[in-house]
């Protein structure tokens, strides 16, 4: 993980969370049925439902949705297994109009659903000193990667979520961009500069979209 280092101690609670959500609409009769993560899980006017103790999310097994709630199946709820790290699902409304029994479900509204079962409370002062550092090595990212319409804080969140792999690979293209001659090697410092803005794009392109960001690389 970008700027940790050597041992951190902290104290780990676990529990469970439970996130329900509703399509409330003004179109009668409709059938509605729910998609997680691209996958239709409930099919609108066909799905039996699943049994009380819910069934796993297409992608991210350990945590369970139940649909219908409460005899609704425009309700679906999601639970997290306790321990689980944070997850977030793609959630989209799928519904089918009293003429459309033939025909494939329509697309509703969409979005993220995130739920956790663990979280660490760590020192204070060790956390400041990580948010620091990420928000220095974010201002070096931002030599080689152009960001626009970002607001204060977001960087940090992002920068803390990448995975171990590509945090210390996109710590080392910053490192060398910094001390590479880019008249001399043209060509190299375009390849690093672009390879660090398409692994930031792939890591949080949706989130950009979500808040109207967007990035690329500095020519």
């Amino acid at each position: 993980m970008l700027c940790r280092s050597g041992i951190w101690i902290g104290l780990e609670q676990t529990f469970t969370e439970t996130v329900t959500l509703s399509y409330e609409h003004q179109e009668e009769p409709l059938y509605v049925g729910w998609a997680v993560n691209g996958v239709t899980v409930v099919d609108p006017g066909y799905s039996s439902g699943t049994p009380p103790w819910g069934a796993p999310c297409p992608g991210a097994g350990t945590v369970t949705y139940r649909c219908p709630v409460d005899g609704f199946f425009h309700r679906i709820s999601f639970t997290s297994t306790s321990g689980d790290p944070h997850e977030c699902l793609w959630v989209q409304v799928l519904y089918r109009g009293p003429n459309d029994a033939n025909n494939p479900p329509r697309y509703g509204p969409a979005m993220w659903v995130c739920l956790a079962g663990s979280e660490i409370d760590w020192p204070l002062w060790k956390l400041l000193e990580w948010e620091a550092c990420l928000a220095s090595f974010w201002e070096r990212l931002r030599r080689y990667v152009e960001v626009a319409h970002v607001n204060p804080g977001d960087p940090v969140e992002w920068l803390a979520t990448l995975p171990a792999e590509e945090a210390v690979r996109l710590h080392a293209e910053v490192q060398t961009l910094e001390k590479l001659d880019g008249q001399a090697q043209p060509e190299l410092a375009k390849a690093l500069r672009a390879d660090a803005a398409g692994m930031l794009r792939a890591r949080i392109a949706v989130a950009g979209k979500r808040e109207g960001k967007h990035w690329r690389k500095r020519r």
